[in-house]
């Protein structure tokens, strides 16, 4: 056997003890992250019917549905929260954590993303209010991206604060940016899904077009499907509200009728 087998084996169970010790906290850190995503999914989902005037079919929307409309934050937030903490996992000196690249990264971040992240806040809904759809809907997107870059500096920062003896962190703008993500958390789904249910009611709407048997005449726009039923609207309307019908997937058709 060579000399360096026993210090290899020590190493492998160093590294096994530190991951069996990491996992509760990523099983917490996952379902937390897990409820946010509802939480950003379920107001999405509900700016986006109510700029419809169809409410009433939240009370169809399974529970899946809010996760399905904010998949792509969980996996940012899953990925920047696995690197802020697979960093501070692997490092073990005081000195190392806080003298990083990463770690005087996350401290900017954190001192000036907040301010950033604020003013995409209160400039996004402004010029939704002013018809600049597509400009909203860019700097929501931008802002589901500060939002998550800043939760996982914030996250790093309490991280090492909390786990480094001796060595005092000022926490104030951490506080600050866990304030502004929880607006966030608000503002940009319902954001994003006003103003994208504003793009889908226009007549160049990318939605599916469909055809009701019973009124093969007009053309329909596919808006939700659950089950056996489809919620359509007319793909001409008049008024800010579509009339938004439920149909029987039966009475349905994706091809125009003959005429």
């Amino acid at each position: 056997m060579s000399h360096d087998d026993p210090d290899r084996s020590k190493s492998s169970r160093a590294g096994t003890r530190r991951l069996i010790e990491q996992t509760p906290k990523a099983l917490a850190g996952l379902a937390a992250i897990s409820g946010v995503a509802y939480l950003a999914g379920s107001i999405y989902t509900k700016a986006y019917f109510s700029e419809f005037g169809a409410s009433w079919i939240l009370e169809e929307v399974p529970a899946a549905t809010y996760f399905s409309q904010s998949w792509v934050p969980l996996l940012l937030m899953l990925y920047f929260g696995y690197l802020a903490t697979t960093n501070l996992a692997m490092i073990g000196s005081q000195d190392d954590v806080t003298a990083g690249f990463q770690f005087k990264f996350s401290v900017a971040l954190v001192r000036y993303g907040s301010w950033f992240v604020f003013a995409l806040l209160v400039i996004t809904p402004l010029l939704s209010t002013f018809g600049y759809v597509m400009s909203a809907i860019v700097l929501s997107i931008i802002g589901v991206v500060a939002i998550l870059l800043l939760f996982s500096s914030a996250l790093e920062l309490l991280v090492v604060r909390f786990n480094t003896k001796g060595r005092l962190i000022d926490l104030s703008m951490t506080y600050i940016a866990f304030a502004v993500i929880t607006a966030g958390l608000y503002v940009v789904p319902a954001q994003l899904g006003l103003n994208w249910a504003r793009i889908d009611k226009q007549p160049t709407s990318s939605l599916l077009i469909v055809y009701l048997h019973s009124d093969a005449e007009k053309e329909y726009r596919l808006l939700f499907s659950v089950g056996e039923r489809l919620y359509v609207f007319p793909a001409k309307f008049e008024g800010a509200y579509p009339p938004v019908q439920a149909a029987a997937i039966a009475n349905v058709g994706f091809v125009p009728p003959e005429r």
